[in-house]
């Protein structure tokens, strides 16, 4: 055998030692296995515990709300009994004061139904007294619309009688704007006419109106054409005279007179004639224009 190589005591030896020690972990395990399973048992029943430890408290907890509840239902009961209590004893006393009220009310009643046969009474006497008015009233109202009526008739004449006035003044109005506009043309007229050239042109215009130019324009188509003297007269109304001469053969004057306050004939021939010897004979300042009218100027 070399050396330094076991033998097989050795060998058997060893082979004992790894048994044993086989066995010892075997052993060692089974016991870590127990105490594996231990563990988880006594975890397990830590747990149940806990379990049952969060069940008692729970329950504990719930018999205290509980518990609580119930003693504020007690006391609730309990206020409630006492207002119950009070209420009862205000009962009472409101029946005690009904009672009371309803005297009073019996005896009240009694009063006023004394009282509404009392005013029943008077009400009955009062009906017959506005009857009694009334038949007065309406009496009284008949006269008064027979006098309303006769002095809405007369207020109706009056009223016919004031609307004829009043047409009436309307109408003297009128008048008298009439005359007083009247008045002022006159007014206006007269200081017109005091203007000598003005009483001039007047006449000849009144003249040119009037019947007579027609018979100076018949002459005028036989003799020819005339001369014209016009001039004014005198007096505080003086009259316009108008002097036609027709070659010196035939001559007619014309008195035209424009005054307002100077009465019909207003136009008339103050003189005529065929021979003009010893007649004055005077210069033109005037002549007949179109139509036959006499136009102031040459």
């Amino acid at each position: 055998m070399p050396d330094g190589a076991p033998g097989s005591e050795e060998r058997e030896g060893l082979a004992a030692g790894e048994e044993t020690l086989v066995d010892e972990l075997a052993e060692f395990r089974s016991r870590l296995g127990a105490r594996e399973n231990t563990i988880r048992e006594l975890h397990a029943s830590l747990a149940e515990a806990r379990l049952a430890a969060d069940d008692e408290r729970a329950a504990r907890r719930a018999g205290e709300e509980r518990l609580e509840v119930l003693k504020r239902e007690h006391a609730a009961l309990r206020e409630r009994s006492d207002a119950l209590e009070r209420e009862l004893g205000s009962r009472r006393r409101s029946r005690e004061s009904q009672s009371r009220e309803a005297e009073t009310l019996r005896r009240e009643n009694d009063r006023l139904s004394g009282e509404v046969s009392r005013r029943e009474h008077l009400i009955r006497m009062a009906e017959e007294e506005v009857e009694e008015l009334k038949s007065r009233y309406e009496a009284l109202v008949v006269r008064k619309e027979s006098a309303l009526e006769d002095a809405l008739r007369r207020i109706a004449g009056l009223e016919r009688d004031l609307e004829e006035r009043e047409v009436r003044i309307l109408e003297l109005e009128a008048d008298l704007e009439e005359r007083r506009l009247e008045l002022e043309r006159e007014r206006t007229e007269r200081m017109k006419l005091a203007e000598p050239e003005n009483r001039l042109r007047a006449g000849i215009e009144l003249f040119n109106e009037s019947r007579h130019r027609e018979a100076v324009t018949t002459l005028s188509r036989t003799l020819g054409q005339p001369n014209v003297h016009v001039e004014l007269g005198r007096g505080e109304e003086p009259p316009v005279f108008i002097g036609f001469t027709w070659r010196g053969v035939s001559w007619r004057t014309f008195a035209a007179n424009p005054g307002l306050a100077v009465e019909e004939p207003r136009i008339y021939v103050v003189s005529s004639g065929e021979d003009l010897s010893g007649v004055d004979e005077k210069p033109p300042n005037a002549h007949v224009g179109p139509g036959g009218r006499v136009l102031l100027g040459l």
